[in-house]
This record gives structure tokens, C-alpha cells and sequence, in this order.
């Protein structure tokens, strides 16, 4: 779809959602992807660098410059926590291995699960600052603010009924997505806040919002007390991830990053 189209279908249906007066998007800029060279766009860090993974080769870019990490020992990467940018964390829950890469993907430092004591089954895994990683424990079903320079565990949430469905956070504060709510938890293991919601397979963290992905490509706004902003986008194009950061939205299509700046609207 050209450009222009795209841009164009995008607003039709954030009219269609009927709450546009909460949310304003621009379509600005347009970053172009060799077709099908990747097959996961990860997001941009805060120094807008763009950052995929296909198989078991991480990929960082500015469409300038480029830097691989590929580890065939461990296999896939799960996850890839692009929090940090000096610090990423990639998760291989194949292995149950967690690699910190330093800006420019080399290794820094790894941390065999298996190996520890009492040892942790990763379900997922967030990168936060010094030392600590948010962890999501399979054993107990727990989230885990996790000291892996001193192997100890700072703090832990009390055992969820069910397992997570997706894990996003920040220095301070957790968001787990389960089949039907998202709830919030602080570095003490407290629950803070939980919402609930309906088909949503996906959501990211951005300053005041998370932001949640149905299973329908619509878009749901939180604040980060979880209460909904009563905002909605429906982007009716074939793309294939996404990705929040410093109020933009990242869409991804294979060949293609779109760029969008959101304005969101305060309550």
C-alpha cells in the first residue's frame, strides 16, 4: 500500500472508533526495510535505534550503521529487553538463559537459570537498571525482581491463579498481561492496580500509557493506573508488529517502519 494510502486509511478509522478527540496521530516519517529480512521488529531505544531478529541473529541499525549478536548455542531469543540501550537483555527460554549485550551487541555477561540455587524457570523476563531483572518464576507462577549479580531475589509477588500472557515494565513498575486483565506490580512485589480487558495478546509500556494489542489490531490506551482511556485505533493494513516509544508508534510490515507521534490527550 503506498504511503499516502496508508496514512489515510489509518485516520478513517480512528474516526470510525468515535474517541479521536483522546487521541491525534501523524503519520511522520516512513523507514524502508529490505522485504522480509527480518522476521521480528523488536521497537527503537531512546537513541531511535531499530532493533529485529530473525532466527537467532539480533540485528541494531540506524539504516546506517548495523551490529549482529547471534548466539546458535542458545537458540532463538524469546525476548529482547531494549530498555537499557547501553544494557540489553535477551531471554532464551529454550535454554533458560538470560545475555546482557553492551550498545554495541557484545556480550557482557550470562546467566545460566538452570545453574543457580534454588533454581528459576523463565516464562519472561525484563531488563530494568543496576543489577536487576524482572522475572516471571514458572516454578512458583511468581514475578520476581531478581538480583542476578548476587543471585537473590529481592522481592516476589504472592502465586497468580494463572500464568501470564505477556510481560511489560520500567525501573519501577511491572504490568502482566493475563487472559482477561492486565495488573500492575511494584519493585516490592505489591499489587498496585488491575484492569479488566478482553482479547488483548499484546502490550507495551510508554512514559504515562500502556498500550494493549486485541486480537482484531485495535489498539487500547491505559494510563498507568489502568483505568482506560476510552481511546481506541483500528489500523486495517497487513503489518506484522509494533512498537511504543517516547509517544511514537512504530508499525512494522516487512518492508517498512512507520512512524506515527501520538498525541494522547491527559485526563
Amino acid at each position: 500500500m503506498p504511503f499516502k494510502h496508508f496514512f489515510l486509511f489509518l485516520f478513517y478509522f480512528l474516526a470510525q472508533a468515535g474517541n479521536t478527540q483522546n487521541i491525534n496521530l501523524k503519520l511522520i516519517d516512513s523507514i524502508p526495510v529490505s522485504k522480509n529480512e527480518y522476521d521480528k521488529f523488536i521497537g527503537v531505544d531512546t537513541h531511535n535505534f531499530l532493533f529485529f531478529t530473525k532466527h537467532e541473529v539480533i540485528t541494531k541499525t540506524d539504516n546506517t550503521q548495523k551490529w549482529v549478536y547471534a548466539n546458535y548455542e542458545l537458540g532463538e531469543p524469546t525476548t529482547l529487553s531494549i530498555l537499557n540501550p547501553l544494557q540489553l537483555l535477551v531471554f532464551y527460554k529454550e535454554t533458560n538463559t538470560l545475555v546482557f549485550l553492551d550498545r554495541f551487541l557484545n556480550e557482557l555477561r550470562r546467566v545460566d537459570l538452570n545453574t543457580i540455587t534454588p533454581s528459576k524457570i523463565a516464562l519472561w523476563t525484563e531488563n530494568t537498571k543496576n543489577k536487576e531483572v524482572w522475572l516471571h518464576n514458572e516454578i512458583t507462577n511468581s514475578l520476581e525482581f531478581y538480583n542476578y549479580q548476587n543471585n537473590n531475589t529481592l522481592s516476589k509477588t504472592i502465586p497468580f491463579s494463572k500464568k501470564p500472557i505477556y510481560l511489560t515494565a520500567d525501573f519501577s513498575t511491572a504490568f502482566v498481561l493475563f487472559d482477561s486483565q492486565i495488573c500492575s506490580y511494584n519493585i516490592y512485589g505489591t499489587l498496585i492496580h488491575c484492569a479488566d480487558v478482553n482479547n488483548i495478546k499484546k502490550i507495551v509500556l510508554d512514559n504515562d500509557y500502556v498500550i494493549g494489542n486485541t486480537n482484531n489490531n485495535e489498539f487500547l490506551f491505559f494510563d498507568t493506573s489502568l483505568k482506560n482511556s476510552s481511546s481506541s485505533i483500528i489500523l486495517q493494513n497487513n503489518w506484522q508488529d509494533f512498537s511504543v516509544s517516547n509517544e511514537k508508534l512504530y508499525i512494522y510490515n516487512g518492508s517498512k517502519v512507520y512512524t506515527y507521534q501520538l498525541n494522547l490527550s491527559s485526563k
